[in-house]
């Protein structure tokens, strides 16, 4: 059985283990963590000026509040989906223990923005329907549908296309998805839990909230660039080289 090298991790054909997956995600994370936090933080600066403002109007209405809590949430979706594009060709080079910029990867996300934040929404809507339905179903749908924009970039497929391919890809190993899915969130939470009482509330608070989010969303973009990476592995035996080609 063939295998591959991934930034000193070993994968093979048929496997896809979560032990693995987060090996690999914490060890590129931690040798350019300073790089994969800008390659978030840029597509999300506008999140940090809309609290900046909110914060330097006064105190506001109850429905302005509610407005700016909804568009900020709204907000922090979309470009959280585009930072994700704009971290996976830096994923990718750090997989094959290759150079990269800041630069390429934001020309190369960037260039897939459209497609990308249309797959986000088609995604966001499918797995928020499922939890408003019960709780189970939108697990379900996430889990099938982990991988839509790391297929929408490196295949060049459009939104249903993606959303399709990640379904294929996910098939069989839902379960593992499922598991690595829940410890993003608890990491997550428990992060922003832990900072929100550090900070307070105001401006220290919210700096500090944003800082974690955008290390968080880093963390997620990686780890989906390894899930995507091991389960082309595991499914297809697709080398990291072939699947890096696309961005040659």
């Amino acid at each position: 059985m063939s295998s591959t090298s991934t930034g000193g991790f070993t994968a093979a054909p048929g496997q896809f283990r979560i032990g693995s997956v987060m090996n690999k995600t914490f060890a590129i994370l931690g040798r350019q963590f300073g790089k994969f936090a800008l390659l978030a933080l840029v597509p999300m600066i506008p999140i940090f000026l809309l609290t900046l403002g909110a914060l330097s109007s006064g105190a506001p209405s109850p429905s302005g509040i509610a407005f700016g809590a909804v568009l900020t949430g709204l907000l922090t979706f979309v470009l959280q989906t585009v930072a994700q594009a704009t971290s996976l060709y830096g994923a990718f080079q750090e997989m094959r223990q290759q150079p990269f910029t800041i630069g390429d990867s934001l020309r190369i996300g960037l260039a897939r923005a459209v497609p990308v934040i249309g797959v986000g929404i088609l995604v966001g809507l499918a797995t928020g329907l499922g939890f408003l339905l019960f709780v189970v179903p939108g697990a379900i749908i996430g889990c099938m549908l982990y991988v839509a924009i790391p297929a929408c970039v490196i295949e060049k497929t459009g939104v249903t296309a993606s959303m399709s391919r990640s379904v294929a890809l996910t098939k069989g190993y839902r379960w593992q998805i499922f598991g690595l899915f829940l410890l993003v969130i608890v990491i997550a939470l428990v992060g922003a839990l832990v900072l929100a009482r550090i900070g307070g509330g105001g401006l220290i608070g919210d700096i500090l909230g944003f800082a974690w989010q955008v290390i968080s969303t880093a963390f997620g973009a990686v780890l989906s660039a390894v899930i995507y990476h091991d389960l082309r592995m595991a499914k297809e035996g697709i080398d990291l080289d072939t699947l890096a080609s696309v961005f040659d």
